[in-house]
């Protein structure tokens, strides 16, 4: 899929610009709005939105009633989850211009241009079914009070997931979404499953948010980003493995605890995992590749904290989405209940050879175009180092590129970086230190050269 978004002159004073988006076989007209000054950029001056679709009563966000869809509240909360509680907002407002668009139906992004700016580009991919705001507080916060503009999309998947109550559904363009269904019988429906909401499109949507994001620079600024630089956080950073392996708008770029895509290594591990974990087998889950096992204070452990929170769902979302006796995505079935059925047994399910092939539509190469440094986490049980960035470095390796990557293992740190901040867990460091020096010697690697 390629998209393409042709100027089409000015509208309304120069204050919209009509963009064409095509998109397979159809055409659609997109008004963006130009950059509109603000007096702080931060997270939390961040205002109202709008959300993909009218949300129904029966219907919230998955952060509920207090952070509804299109409310500040929500992309503060989405910021929040990932974000560890020694990072402080800057403490001085910073003033600037914002754009808040779309490229096309359930596609958002965010540019925010200070007015000190620095001359440089900052696009942040997003991790899992997160809104573009979900790094504001990693990434864009900090980068903006240092002069950098910054920008974001919702990878084009509308507002992530909708939390739905018992019997209820959800219909995106006419086609309902399947659930994944809660122990209290209400169900999670992702705009991921939707028509047409396909892999391939995270990687187009990354280049042209960072397209756009150009031109609105240049409208601002009268002039173009001296340097542009992506960043990304698990599926965020696979977005940008994949942007740098086939574009040359990049100058260079950092990835955290990315993951990696080829018919070998992926996310689809994780139902073999759940399988092993069910079963009491701690060895196999690390004879596939899994760091071992931590035990907390309390007893609990990293194995199956991360199967309540990210094992079950991920491999629910991904399977379903790609298999295509499930795969409303991709058209292969028009009913949920294929999907739906394998709500309560996903541990049995396994990547066929069409998915392998359907995956091999959109896998990493290793071919980068720019610099990168990729950096892992030592126990990262949803991400694991050794299948998603020692593999991801073989890549490179075959590619040719290594004079082009630098690689380097977080000690002692978790795919969630908050959740190294447990005291359940004392002997956990953070990430997120390392991951801010490694950017500046990532600016000084690729300018200083």
């Amino acid at each position: 899929m390629r998209q393409t978004r042709v100027p089409d002159g000015d509208l309304t004073g120069g204050r919209l610009r009509c963009y064409v988006l095509r998109h397979r076989s159809h055409t659609r007209f997109v008004a963006v709005e130009q950059p509109a000054r603000t007096t702080d950029l931060r997270s939390l001056a961040t205002p109202p939105y709008e959300p993909a679709l009218p949300v129904p009563p029966w219907a919230s966000g998955l952060f509920g009633g207090e952070a509804a869809l299109g409310s500040p509240a929500f992309a503060a909360r989405d910021a929040r989850d990932l974000t560890p509680s020694v990072v402080r907002t800057p403490p001085d407002p910073i003033p600037g211009r914002r754009a808040i668009g779309s490229l096309g139906p359930a596609q958002r992004f965010v540019v925010r241009i200070p007015d000190r700016w620095n001359g440089r580009l900052v696009v942040a991919g997003t991790p899992a079914q997160r809104s573009e705001f979900a790094c504001d507080r990693l990434f864009g916060d900090p980068l903006l009070a240092r002069g950098y503009a910054y920008a974001a999309s919702n990878k084009g998947e509308g507002d992530g997931g909708l939390l739905l109550e018992p019997g209820r559904r959800i219909a995106i363009e006419g086609v309902e979404l399947p659930r994944l269904l809660l122990p209290d019988g209400r169900g999670v429906s992702f705009w991921f499953h939707a028509p047409g909401h396909r892999m391939e499109r995270w990687r187009d949507d990354f280049v042209a948010i960072t397209e756009r994001a150009r031109e609105l620079i240049v409208a601002a600024c009268g002039r173009e980003p001296e340097a542009t630089y992506a960043v990304g956080l698990s599926n965020g950073g696979y977005q940008v493995r994949r942007a740098i392996e086939s574009s040359d708008l990049f100058d260079g770029a950092l990835t955290w605890n990315a993951v990696l895509w080829t018919p070998q290594h992926n996310l689809l591990v994780l139902a073999e995992a759940i399988d092993a974990l069910q079963r009491g087998d701690m060895a196999r889950i690390e004879a596939l590749g899994f760091p071992p096992d931590v035990r907390g204070v309390d007893g609990d452990t990293l194995y199956r904290k991360n199967e309540r929170y990210y094992w079950y769902v991920t491999a629910w979302l991904h399977a379903m989405h790609l298999d295509p006796d499930t795969s409303i995505a991709y058209g292969d079935v028009s009913d949920t209940a294929p999907t739906e059925s394998w709500n309560g047994r996903i541990a049995s399910w396994r990547p066929s050879a069409l998915v392998r092939e359907r995956i091999a539509g959109f896998a990493n190469t290793g071919q980068i175009r720019c610099k990168l440094f990729d950096l892992a986490s030592e126990y990262d049980h949803l991400i694991p180092p050794k299948l998603h960035f020692a593999a991801y470095a073989d890549l490179i390796d075959a590619a040719g590129k290594r004079e082009l990557y630098r690689g380097e293992l977080i000690p002692s740190a978790q795919h969630v970086d908050p959740w190294s901040e447990d005291p359940n867990y004392p002997h956990m460091r953070l990430g997120y230190p390392r991951v801010m020096a490694a950017f500046d010697e990532l600016i000084r690697w690729v300018e200083r050269s």
